[in-house]
């Protein structure tokens, strides 16, 4: 029941060619870190975010103490659970920001957790109305292998901000497990990280078809509205949204384990 948070001391070093600083880290192993992260009961229904030991509680998918929220135990829950970091400040220089997370879930046939993950600034209280940088349906359990999620958070670069973690809109599952938060800084990127972190997608805004570029052996794309619902799936690098309405969409590209996450404009 534990949980570990922050280095705001920047810690910069070295990898492949490219200068990479920790600016936000949370390994959930730290009860006093723990207890800086606002932990809120949306629905009213008595739960929230708890915290477990992967190796006690048998979780190979993670290390150490991990973060869930229930929508099942021993009864059928509608959870809105979020859970909100303290507030860090994002470098204001050009680079790319990445957040970066591990999720999994309680059984290999039972994971249908849905979540989204947001961006606030400091003296916001976040409503549910926002706009989140990142959202899906867990698509597996993850129970043996975590699924590491990276998503482009450059656009708040220099802001002080907060991360929302929400569990919501599923209902009768299991759970859902969270670890290892990091946002990552990086400039002067080399070629390994270009490939993986700096997928593209052109053009955007788009008004028929969407290009995904620089990701090796694509297994899936997932399109999200703004209300989370899946509007769109296909294993094609090359997806047509003429069907879509216009608005903001979310793009979750998925290879093995990888998600990485890109936003788009349908006009």
């Amino acid at each position: 029941m534990t949980k570990n948070l922050l280095v705001l001391s920047m810690l910069t070093f070295g990898i492949l060619g490219f200068s990479q600083t920790v600016v936000f880290e949370d390994n959930f192993n730290d009860p006093v870190k723990v207890a800086l992260w606002e932990n809120t009961d949306r629905d009213g229904d008595g739960q929230k975010w708890e915290f477990y030991n992967a190796e006690e509680d048998d979780m190979p998918a993670f290390t150490g103490d991990f973060a869930t929220s229930w929508s099942w135990y021993f009864e059928a829950f509608t959870p809105d659970n979020t859970l909100t970091s303290p507030v860090f400040t994002l470098p204001n220089s050009s680079g790319q920001l990445t957040l970066r997370f591990k999720v999994g879930a309680f059984d290999e046939e039972i994971f249908e957790e849905h979540y989204a993950v947001y961006v606030i600034s400091e003296n916001a209280t976040f409503t549910g109305t926002e706009t989140p940088v990142f959202e899906e349906t867990l698509d597996a359990g993850y129970t043996q292998v975590a699924k590491n999620i990276s998503v482009d958070i450059s656009a708040y670069t220099g802001q002080k901000v907060k991360l929302v973690f929400r569990h919501y809109n599923c209902t009768d599952i299991a759970f859902i497990g969270l670890d290892d938060v990091q946002v990552v800084f990086q400039e002067n990127m080399g070629v390994a990280a270009i490939n993986k972190i700096q997928l593209s997608i052109y053009p955007n805004p788009t008004s028929d078809f969407l290009n995904i570029q620089n990701v090796k052996g694509l297994q899936n794309v997932r399109i999200f509205d703004m209300t989370g619902k899946k509007v769109k799936e296909t294993s094609s690098a090359t997806v047509d949204v003429k069907d879509l309405s216009n608005g903001q969409y979310i793009l979750n590209v998925y290879y093995g384990n990888e998600v990485i996450s890109r936003k788009f404009i349908k006009n």
